[in-house]
């Protein structure tokens, strides 16, 4: 069986995600009209990423997707972070904004998320897909969800 028999889908169509971007309205009226509607919820947390999938299992009875980060952990390298705040200076000056003292990174991975995956345990979207890599063999097989490489 394919992804498309699978997810009764009446169009072999998979909306990007676009995390950020992408609403519930969106993803209901894509899966509502046979293709699979997403959520990118890599840039938001769990208790967000929950009120997302239920507002859009409001909108649609067909199937959709969640998207997930799931990007490898920052190496700290403060002289190269120090440059980087440096040469950016001038730019948030001519927007009178205040640079960051420091970096930070503002995406949390799903590999670093244990709220993130119970609350998909809890919630069951259709389907799941990953960006930037893929989680443990152990994850996968806990959620026992469908993968779509994106």
């Amino acid at each position: 069986m394919d992804l498309t028999e699978h997810l009764k889908l009446a169009v072999p169509l998979i909306q990007a995600p676009m995390a950020g971007v992408a609403t519930p309205a969106l993803a209901a009226a894509v899966s509502n009209a046979g293709g699979i509607g997403s959520l990118g919820v890599g840039a938001t947390d769990a208790v967000d990423a929950h009120a997302m999938i239920v507002k859009l299992r409001s909108r649609t009875d067909r199937a959709f997707n969640v998207n997930l980060f799931v990007h490898g952990g920052a190496k700290a390298d403060p002289a190269r972070e120090a440059a980087w705040l440096e040469r950016l200076a001038p730019l948030f000056a001519a927007f009178d904004a205040v640079p960051p003292t420091k970096l930070q990174t503002i995406y949390r991975s799903f590999n670093d998320d244990p709220a993130m995956l119970a609350m998909l345990l809890e919630t069951t979207p259709p389907a799941i897909s990953f960006h930037f890599g893929l989680p443990s063999a152990e994850i996968i097989a806990r959620g026992r969800v469908d993968v779509i490489r994106s």
